[in-house]
């Protein structure tokens, strides 16, 4: 049943050896998969908890930390941690969020914000809770690159670069600079627009990828984004920049030893194709 969830055996035997340890060890119950005629209701909860909770970890965040009553039950919650999947509570106020965003964006409307005002930190829940819930299952970032030399991003990812609709706004953007971090390298700060890099910026462009991804699920990737055409030929890849490249299969995993990567493929005219 737990095929479903398109995890390796190794992974789901790694759950059961865990939850069978833990029985033997709190209840005295030995070898217990070999005998599930003993199970009640809990112990198939605990064992579906415990494949859930290594599959799908969860970052817990904990809103309206901001309330008097909130430190107590924020206390209470992080003590109890890890529960029901859930890895790690991290305190944030929805409220402290929005105003500071909004302080910034009118700001950055009104080109009245002050380098004090820039200088002044702003509230971090959330981007503690996401950074929190990247490390409990890290993903693999993947650089594709147009060669290995100059290591320039692919032409056609130029539109994300430029013009996709989940880029940040300028008032996104003053409120990025007034916490403290950056702009996207693209950001033309004279112009309040994006710009089409003239430097060719080396691994200006990264794919998130799940852990576990491998050559052909990159390919696969970037082929549905429109970035490459054609059918998979080859594919050279290296770890960090100035590294020897070597050929990659479609099936080797994706990690910090092949990161950076260059697919070749080969477009299939129409009459063969049929």
């Amino acid at each position: 049943m737990f095929s479903g969830y398109k995890q390796s055996q190794s992974f789901v035997l790694d759950v059961v050896l865990a939850v069978e340890k833990f029985l033997k060890d709190t209840e005295g119950k030995v070898e217990a998969f070999n005998h599930l005629d003993e199970w009640d209701a809990g112990d198939l909860r605990r064992l579906v908890a415990a494949f859930l909770g290594a599959r799908f970890p969860m970052a817990l965040a904990l809103n309206k930390s901001d309330v008097p009553s909130a430190a107590e039950n924020i206390n209470y919650i992080q003590r109890s941690l890890p529960i029901h999947g859930a890895h790690v509570g991290v305190p944030m106020s929805c409220l402290h969020e929005m105003t500071f965003i909004r302080n910034h964006m009118l700001q950055s409307s009104n080109n009245k914000t002050t380098y004090c005002e820039r200088s002044q930190k702003g509230p971090d829940g959330v981007w503690l809770c996401l950074q929190s819930a990247l490390c409990l299952r890290e993903p693999v970032l993947v650089f594709p690159v147009i060669d290995m030399i100059s290591y320039s991003p692919l032409q056609s990812f130029n539109d994300y670069s430029i013009n996709d609709s989940s880029l940040p706004s300028p008032g996104m953007i003053n409120c990025l600079l007034a916490a403290g971090g950056s702009a996207p390298s693209n950001w033309d700060s004279h112009r309040q627009t994006y710009l089409l890099s003239t430097d060719r910026l080396a691994l200006r462009d990264v794919l998130v990828m799940k852990p576990g991804s491998t050559v052909e699920d990159v390919f696969i990737a970037l082929k549905w984004m429109g970035a490459v055409g054609g059918e998979f030929v080859r594919a050279e890849a290296a770890g960090k920049i100035g590294e020897k490249a070597k050929l990659v299969k479609k099936s080797d995993k994706m990690g910090m030893h092949n990161r950076i990567i260059r697919i070749m493929t080969t477009k299939r005219r129409e009459w063969q194709k049929k």
